[in-house]
């Protein structure tokens, strides 16, 4: 099969062409780099060069940024949400233990920890399939029970979860 030197793609040649043109061109040597004294670049081989980029775009201000910016919660690292995804159904204070237990609509169960300045996250359970429809929580604090649409009860230890 004869190699045509002309590319059918209008001078651009991809890799493979250009080193094929190469070793049947004769100029390499039997480990298949170029054969002494052929300083000839194959980077040209490769194909055109990318296009300079343009001129920048100017970047738009918003009215109120530095003050959208200071808003934004200082973090050497992001943390995630919290929050539950969707909405609340239930939210239970426990007796002696301290803990709120926020349940939603989707099925989540959150323990909270009330401490001196406020509330600390403790605890993420996907408790249902669906919506939770019922919860209770002992006299004691101890233990917190969820029922759900998915015809199922779940019981938690609230202080060892």
């Amino acid at each position: 099969m004869a190699h045509s030197s002309a590319s059918p793609h209008l001078g651009k040649r991809s890799r493979d062409e250009a080193e094929n043109e190469i070793q049947h061109s004769g100029r390499t040597g039997s480990n298949g780099t170029l054969a002494p004294g052929d300083d000839t670049s194959s980077e040209d081989d490769i194909g055109p060069t990318l296009p300079s980029t343009g001129p920048k775009k100017k970047r738009r201000k918003l009215p109120y940024e530095k003050l959208y910016i200071s808003a934004l919660p200082l973090s050497t690292r992001y943390s995630k949400s919290l929050m539950h995804k969707d909405q609340l159904s239930f939210a239970t204070m426990t007796p002696f233990t301290d803990f709120l237990l926020t349940s939603s609509v989707d099925g989540v169960v959150k323990f909270w920890k009330k401490i001196a300045t406020g509330m600390e996250f403790v605890k993420e359970f996907k408790a249902h399939v669906g919506e939770i429809k019922s919860v209770s929580v002992s006299q004691d604090g101890r233990s917190f029970a969820t029922a759900g649409v998915d015809k199922s009860v779940k019981i938690f230890d609230v202080v060892t979860f």
